[in-house]
């Protein structure tokens, strides 16, 4: 028994991958990438730690030989320490090609830039459509041209079809589960006469754009956003007969530093940069 409980604990350690040494900016073990592509993306991943400052390294691997996949990239990164310390504007794009899995790890300072809901769509929209036509070089490609693009706030980083394409599993249910829970809310504040419908208007704002962000930024702007201008207009035109008096009806609703590069004997290296868990998986 003694000898069986060690095996479970020594077991994932000893099918834990080592984290490969960091030899550029692309880093090709699984030989997805002719020269052509390979010379295409770094140029890309130059440009965009020369504008942004940011670091964005691709790394491929044969397979995780039994490894998980979050945790290996999780090591990876912090390994490497891709991006700026004090910044942590690191992303690493990792492809494990037999075992059929990506993963976009990124940085902290990252997170509210190149959401979790933007690496997925990049992920199943670029990504996998490309990988499952034989079209690694494509697929990445695309997607180190997507997170750049984010990363440097362009607007059609990711393609519009994309972006409403592929709501995260479980997300619209979530979302029309959370819209019928505050539709009562909603009507109190508009209907409540004098500034107690002001005040649950302004109480409740903050859960328009809290809970809907963990779908990505944009989706919490525009909740946010029509929140707040839907509801003055409907209070505007609201028939008085219709009007709630304080107190009458139910109550309001309550619940309780310096970046990585090429170092001076031409070496590549990160800068620092930690990680805490954001991006997003994917499989082809």
């Amino acid at each position: 028994m003694f000898f069986l409980l060690l095996a479970l604990v020594v077991l994932p350690v000893a099918v834990a991958l080592e984290a490969p040494y960091l030899s550029g900016r692309v880093n090709d073990q699984a030989e997805l990438l002719g020269d052509a592509s390979h010379e295409r993306i770094t140029s890309t991943l130059q440009q965009l730690e020369k504008s942004n400052g940011a670091q964005l390294v691709v790394l491929t691997i044969p397979g995780l030989q039994g490894d998980s996949l979050e945790d290996y990239s999780m090591r990876v990164a912090e390994t490497w320490k891709l991006g700026r310390k004090d910044v942590d504007d690191g992303v690493l794009l990792l492809v494990a090609r037999d075992d059929r899995k990506i993963r976009i790890e990124v940085g902290y300072g990252l997170e509210g830039v190149l959401t979790d809901l933007d690496s997925r769509r990049i992920i199943d929209n670029l990504m996998t459509p490309a990988f499952r036509r034989g079209d690694f070089e494509g697929g990445i490609e695309a997607a180190v041209k997507a997170i750049s693009g984010v990363i440097q706030g362009e607007a059609d980083a990711i393609p519009v079809a994309s972006r409403a394409a592929n709501i995260p599993n479980g997300a619209g249910m979530f979302i029309g589960f959370f819209a019928l829970l505050m539709t009562p809310f909603a009507a109190y504040a508009v209907a409540l006469r004098g500034r107690g419908g002001w005040t649950v208007y302004l109480f409740l704002a903050p859960f328009f754009y809290l809970v809907p962000v963990m779908f990505g930024e944009t989706i919490a702007r525009i909740s946010v956003s029509a929140w707040l201008l839907i509801v003055p207009i409907l209070r505007a035109i609201w028939p008085e007969k219709w009007r709630i008096e304080p107190g009458a009806g139910s109550g309001s609703g309550g619940s309780g530093g310096s970046g990585g590069g090429f170092s001076s004997g031409g070496g590549f290296s990160g800068g620092g940069g930690s990680f805490g868990g954001g991006g997003a998986s994917g499989g082809w």
